[in-house]
């Protein structure tokens, strides 16, 4: 879906592309909301399916046995809260596992098939529309990230196929679109291998193949993360490569907020922080919001210009 801009920031956006680098992440964060939409409504409520990249502490409730160890935080995989628990902030809603009476159906460690069923905790979305009566909240927002643990866990090769893994996201917007819902938020990954690249070309085609008359929001992770890459020192991050925790010698780093990585497959509390940031950027902006953001924006815009001349 192609965005469309309010007249107001044009000069916004295309003076950000300009000066990213004399910008906090806060202050590229408040510019990046003026080069999104600018006619969405606020939403009710959020809820979240996927893996433990979403995971708000799901094994908490269902099986405490399973919480990663510290210095995991919290049943977290990760050393702080994941990415969802910002945006919820951010939204002024809550991402509270659905297992301790939350809307968070995310559970670490499941694959794109498990959204619909898994013999041991149920489908995702399936006890998600079995606890509203079959019917989803119009007004609300659904999160769907999962992928990595297909391509994890495709063992032996071809055990998990990228169509098959991108069709069963496709089909999970579809069913809740079915019973109502509207509103979605669909990253991609963030994974620089075949498997992973197949899948997101597959996923973003399937997603763009059933987009009319929904409001699909696709997060380009994998691009994101490619920039975080590129310019560290943009992010105040200074390894972007390794792990924080080294599982494997028993290792952990004394810096964890200028880590992108946490452990092999995990972002840091840090990292989580950039992709709820991305993800604030990408999801539509109603008008309100853009005005009552603009003085902000403009004051960050006269220091750009005066560091600038400087």
């Amino acid at each position: 879906m192609k965005k469309q801009y309010l007249p107001l920031t044009r000069g916004l956006c295309t003076l950000f592309s300009k000066t990213k680098q004399t910008l906090s992440i806060s202050g590229a964060s408040l510019l990046l909301l003026f080069c999104t939409s600018a006619n969405a409504v606020p939403i009710s409520d959020m809820y979240v399916f996927g893996d433990s990249l979403s995971d708000t502490g799901a094994f908490t409730a269902l099986a405490p046995d399973f919480c990663p160890d510290p210095p995991y935080a919290d049943c977290r995989f990760s050393n702080g809260p994941v990415w969802v628990e910002h945006l919820a902030t951010d939204l002024g809603v809550s991402a509270t596992t659905a297992y301790a009476g939350g809307t968070n159906w995310a559970i670490g460690g499941q694959r794109t098939d498990n959204l619909f069923a898994d013999s041991n905790f149920g489908g995702q979305l399936f006890n998600y529309l079995g606890s509203a009566g079959g019917m989803a909240d119009a007004d609300a927002l659904y999160v769907i990230w999962a992928g990595g643990n297909d391509f994890l866990q495709n063992d032996p090769d071809g055990t998990y196929t990228p169509g098959d893994a991108a069709q069963n996201i496709v089909d999970s917007v579809a069913t809740l679109a079915l019973a109502g819902a509207m509103n979605f938020l669909v990253p991609n990954l963030p994974i620089a291998a075949p498997w992973a690249i197949e899948f997101n070309t597959a996923l973003a085609g399937g997603l763009d193949g059933i987009s009319s008359g929904l409001n699909i929001t696709q997060l380009d992770v994998f691009s994101t993360f490619v920039d975080i890459t590129l310019n560290p020192g943009d992010y105040n991050l200074t390894n972007v490569t390794e792990p924080c925790l080294d599982v494997v010698n028993a290792t952990l780093c004394t810096n964890p907020d200028e880590y992108l990585l946490w452990d092999q497959v995990h972002p840091t509390a840090v990292g989580h922080q950039l992709i709820a940031s991305a993800a604030l950027a990408a999801l539509a902006v109603s008008e309100p919001s853009v005005i009552a953001l603009f003085g902000v924006a403009f004051l960050l815009l006269i220091r750009v210009r005066r560091k600038t001349l400087a």
